[in-house]
């Protein structure tokens, strides 16, 4: 069997899968998608491709396709529909824990500043201590509300670790109500409990359906003491809108994870947004790492792997999307 590994993560995991399989095949590792002429003879013979970018252009080179395996959750560049017939389509998962892990540690470092009060005490400034008594401003997890807008595999791992911090747990679902929300409620309402929310955070797929699903009309239903934690997919969140939020003071700030803007390769410098979140103090900016973790990355060579002997043994393949 041919197959191809499409992308850096795919051609660093390259032995680690190779030590999995049942059978030996022949690979072809692809670290730069920009570089597809380069090989066209290998995608038009492949059996199976894996990795990620997963776009229609790279599909349209391959014409002897049985398995397109994507090296995460998300599919973004690639048309289902249009995917030929007979080619099954499946994803991993695995990242949920990281990411859950993420959320907390955003909120608590937004809710209790340990950045900001090491960079003091640093200096010799003993601002904020209880040896001063002043009015505290600092708050806990502990009886905030955290609403989650989507409740799939992270929302479930991030509500788990939420709740141990006593925190009240509203999810929108587009399902029935899950024993691990406080509440749950239809995700057509969602934006109905925006009011009550201390930590708003989608965590809900990229769709044209939730592309903007926050913008200026729901961030004027939050408190301003609220924040927003974004790990889903950048443009969930309307760009503009959450910036001027953001740098006016109308939420009480942000921790990001994804974004707007990638570079193209490693060396590039490349700011994350058109519009200089960089330069806001209330923002916790991160380069999507949330859930870029050793044991998600080989959980997933686990399913690639487990999918390509089960396509050679001719049996039913897990989380396959078509």
């Amino acid at each position: 069997m041919k197959i191809v590994l499409m992308g850096r993560m795919a051609a660093w995991c390259h032995a680690e899968l190779d030590r999995r399989l049942h059978a030996k095949h022949e690979f072809t590792v692809i670290p730069d998608p920009r570089r597809l002429d380069e090989f066209a003879a290998e995608l038009a013979a492949a059996d199976v491709i894996a990795g990620w970018p997963l776009t229609q252009a790279i599909l349209g080179r391959c014409h002897n396709l049985k398995l397109v395996q994507a090296a995460g959750a998300g599919i973004d560049g690639m048309d289902l529909a249009l995917v030929p017939a007979g080619v099954q389509v499946a994803n991993t998962f695995h990242h949920e824990i990281a990411i859950a892990e993420w959320v907390i540690l955003a909120m608590l470092t937004l809710a209790r500043r340990p950045a900001e009060h090491d960079a003091r005490l640093r200096q010799g400034n003993w601002q904020g201590s209880c040896i001063w008594g002043e009015t505290p401003v600092l708050r806990e997890l502990y009886g905030q509300t955290l609403l989650l807008v989507g409740l799939g595999h992270i929302a479930r791992e991030t509500a788990i670790r939420a709740r141990a911090f006593g925190m009240r747990i509203v999810g929108a679902s587009r399902g029935g109500a899950v024993d691990w929300c406080d509440r749950t409620v239809p995700f057509a309402a969602w934006e109905s409990e925006l009011a009550e929310a201390d930590w708003v955070a989608p965590t809900c797929p990229l769709t044209p359906e939730t592309t903007g699903l926050i913008g200026a009309s729901q961030i004027e239903r939050m408190k301003r003491a609220a924040y927003l934690v974004n790990i889903t997919r950048g443009r969930v969140l309307d760009e503009t809108a959450v910036y001027q939020a953001l740098r006016d003071g109308r939420i009480a700030g942000a921790a990001l994870d994804v974004w707007y803007r990638y570079p193209a390769d490693p060396d590039e410098v490349c700011f994350p947004s058109r519009l200089p979140f960089h330069e806001l103090p209330n923002v916790l900016l991160s380069p999507h790492d949330s859930g870029w973790t050793l044991r998600t990355i080989l959980g997933r060579v686990d399913d690639m792997a487990d999918n390509i002997n089960r396509l050679e043994r001719g049996e039913p393949l897990r989380n396959v999307l078509k």
